[in-house]
């Protein structure tokens, strides 16, 4: 039944990838019961109801995040060989399942058993790396906006739920909630992965961008690393000589991707402007406070970094599909430089809003054309597997920028420390971005060549 439902719809007049694109939107929605932002809705009655010191709390999402951290290198390879239907139908069953879970513990290590489960799920098999890497499979020239578009679920998510969970914990109570979301994921999230997700284009008989060819040509054979698990490839489809832009011809494996610069360039990106990025979202309202901003004030930048993250990410989207990811990039490392110098001098209302809704913009078009320049630098085929290992770095970043900033603060009694730290970090990313270059085709081993050989 789910077949031949696929089959009708990639024969259908909208392209495939879009259908992808709408179940990660949809997956997305959910997810946010385990970020950090809801994270902090959560924080105060578990506290009070079972008398834990809030690090005790925190310390669940360090252990998920570490255990991400080390399944993204597995789960990269599954969805390049694989492909992304059962591993994230998987996750985001296992992420429902915590969510129950959380609705009933009573003890503080159940507590850490349940909730780094899903935290680890809803950061590696189900996290956003891996989901827009699906994404950047199904698109070459629109790769960007079609990213754009993925990225609206947890926008949308971290909007209307936020105040959907606080009513439902005023109304009812936080393990109420937590069934909310587990009801809402298995909807939302489990049903569209197993009905829709698909490994790449080329498995439904379709080309990246939904091109269509005009002249019937045999399909080339597929590295067995690169051929789908059912092993149905559909060579009739119509084909014609379509332009192949050079990003689209680089496709390295892990294996030579390590052995370039540029990975090692971007690798150090990511993981630094993780580290600074975090340091930023979690510390950014109680810093208002310190300088005499309101509870209520400096609790509303969080909605206006929102929003200005959604209100941009399909500029930067089309923008970036129009000129160059990379230069679009470099530009959004500058607004994320300038929104954080804004957010750490601003000691007014009206400043407040105004630099956490800049940092919003700068942080839309980061989390977008991050995604976009790794698949740009290094090709589609093998870009779960290359992500999965970067993700190794880029959580660990997460990981740390919250907690140095507050170990900063301890120490000093201020935050002008950590915001010369994030103001530090963020030059380097330019930096480092900025001399990256993408792999030329000849850094590319042939597998075919190295078999005959």
């Amino acid at each position: 039944m789910s077949e031949r439902l696929i089959g009708r719809l990639a024969q259908g007049r909208v392209y495939y990838g879009w259908y992808i694109v709408g179940a990660v939107l949809a997956g997305g929605i959910p997810r946010v019961g385990l970020n950090g932002s809801f994270f902090g809705i959560f924080l105060k009655p578990l506290s009070e109801e079972f008398g834990w010191t809030r690090a005790e709390v925190a310390l669940a999402v360090t252990i998920g995040t570490l255990i991400a951290a080390g399944l993204g290198i597995y789960f990269g390879r599954v969805l390049d060989r694989f492909g992304p239907r059962w591993m994230m139908a998987g996750g985001f069953a296992l992420l429902a399942g915590s969510y129950f879970g959380l609705a009933l513990v009573n003890s503080l290590v159940g507590f850490y058993l349940v909730y780094s489960v899903g935290r680890a799920m809803m950061q590696s098999a189900t996290g956003h790396t891996l989901m827009y890497a699906l994404v950047s499979k199904w698109f070459v020239r629109r790769r960007a906006t079609a990213i754009s578009a993925a990225t609206l679920g947890g926008y949308l998510g971290g909007i209307l739920l936020a105040p959907v969970t606080q009513s439902i914990i005023d109304t009812a109570s936080w393990r109420h909630a937590y069934v909310f979301f587990g009801v809402l994921t298995v909807v939302m999230a489990v049903v569209p992965a197993v009905l829709f997700l698909r490994r790449i284009p080329e498995d439904l008989g379709l080309l990246p961008d939904g091109d269509i060819r005009e002249t019937s040509v045999p399909t080339p054979a597929l590295d067995p690393a690169i051929r789908p698990a059912s092993g149905q490839i559909r060579n009739d489809s119509p084909t014609a000589d379509i332009a192949v832009p050079e990003k689209e011809r680089v496709n390295l494996t892990l294996h030579d991707a390590l052995r370039t610069p540029a990975f090692w360039l971007l690798t150090m990106m990511v993981m630094v402007t993780s580290t600074a990025m975090t340091a930023i979202t979690f510390h950014m309202v109680p810093h208002f406070t310190d300088v005499g901003i309101s509870n209520a004030a400096a609790a509303t930048t969080v909605s206006l970094l929102t929003v200005g993250s959604m209100a941009s990410v399909f500029v930067w989207g089309v923008l970036a599909d129009r000129l160059s990811a990379k230069l679009m990039l470099l530009i959004a490392l500058v607004t994320l430089e300038v929104g954080a110098a804004l957010v750490a001098t601003s000691t007014s209302v009206f400043g407040a809003y105004a630099s956490s809704a800049i940092f919003g913009v700068g942080m839309a078009g980061y989390l977008l054309l991050s995604e976009v320049v790794w698949a740009d630098f290094f090709g589609r085929r093998h870009l779960g597997s290359i992500r999965g290992i970067t993700m190794m770095f880029q959580l660990a970043g997460n990981a740390s920028g919250s907690l140095i900033a507050a170990f900063m603060f301890d120490v000093s009694g201020s935050y002008d420390g950590a915001f010369k730290m994030i103001l530090a970090l963020y030059a380097i990313s330019f930096a480092v971005l900025a001399i990256a270059r993408r792999p030329r085709l000849q850094e590319q081993t042939s597998t075919t060549e190295s078999r005959g050989t």
